[in-house]
């Protein structure tokens, strides 16, 4: 299982890196596999400064939460993180949501009810280490929601990131792939109508075997999360190796890097980290700080188990 949560959190960084390049720009058509590889940027580019196998905004909100996480979830403390990154001028083309959050705790002084009402998929990379710190779901629901609070409102994001994190969660703990897309459709469509509808859309693309190229034209791969989830789910259906899921992900243009990002997450927590591309990893901006990450994720939710195994023996 420790493979699986290393596989996941890094998995999640390397998908954003391999996207990195790619966003913002059309689709591209895949006519045949061609193994993932770290690119950079075109010159002008908003990433353009970004050297291959460097991750984007999404990376660093994943560190920046998964540190959080690690020493114990401070609501606070993430967001005076997010806030003086942002004042250092540091996060690697953000979100737009995420900027103007920023913006708003800058000016208000109040870090905890700054968020805009927006769709956007700024949010989705919280869903990766919420998933690894909780054993428990509703604990993880209840402390996941408000920390997306803080820069998106939109119910929509909050059922994307919720969903997301309960696919990766169930998929991490039973291995059950089925099971773990049954967990995002039942928060989708609790939570957000509209999201539940797309997702079901992009499964039935999928079995009737469009090609990726046309699935992005349809889906579509926005920053919204209306559209950025259903593509990744569509991916996730479509393909079993990492390779190639991974490959064909940085194809969707748009929002390449996040849509990667989910991929990347799905084939690590599915496959486990030994069953990613080992030379990416080794090439990937601090690879050995996330694995890192991920133990403390997973000690941190085995502990209330050795808690209780221990009041037991102290009752006998």
């Amino acid at each position: 299982m420790l493979n699986t949560y290393r596989g996941c959190l890094v998995g999640a960084v390397l998908g954003d890196a391999l996207g990195m390049p790619y966003e913002t720009l059309p689709a591209r058509r895949m006519e045949r596999f061609s193994p993932p590889a770290f690119g950079r940027a075109y010159r002008g580019h908003p990433n353009h400064d970004l050297l291959p196998g460097q991750y984007t905004d999404d990376g660093q909100i994943l560190l920046i939460a998964a540190r959080n996480l690690s020493d114990g979830w401070n609501s606070e403390e993430y967001a005076k993180e997010l806030l003086r990154t942002h004042n250092l001028n540091k996060f690697r083309f953000p979100d737009g949501v995420l900027f103007a959050a920023c913006k708003r705790m800058e000016s208000s002084k109040n870090l905890l009810e700054s968020g805009v009402n927006s769709d956007s998929a700024g949010s989705l990379s919280l869903a990766v280490p919420f998933a690894l710190a909780f054993r428990n779901r509703r604990e993880m629901a209840q402390a996941l929601v408000p920390a997306c609070s803080i820069t998106h409102t939109h119910p929509a994001a909050h059922a994307a990131t919720l969903g997301f994190a309960l696919l990766l969660n169930t998929l991490l703990e039973t291995r059950d792939v089925d099971a773990a897309f049954a967990a995002l459709d039942s928060a989708a469509q609790n939570m957000d109508a509209e999201l539940y509808t797309r997702l079901q859309t992009a499964y039935r693309f999928e079995r009737s075997g469009m090609s990726v190229d046309e699935a992005a034209a349809v889906i579509g791969t926005s920053s919204s999360v209306y559209q950025t989830l259903p593509m990744a789910v569509f991916l996730c259906k479509r393909f079993f190796m990492p390779e190639e899921l991974l490959s064909a992900a940085t194809t969707c243009g748009g929002n390449a890097g996040t849509i990667t990002m989910l991929c990347g997450a799905f084939a690590g927590a599915r496959f486990g980290i030994e069953n990613l591309p080992g030379e990416l990893i080794r090439g990937l901006e601090r690879a050995g700080v996330f694995a890192e990450l991920a133990d403390k994720l997973y000690a941190l939710g085995e502990k209330p188990d050795a808690e209780e195994e221990t009041e037991e023996k102290t009752e006998e």
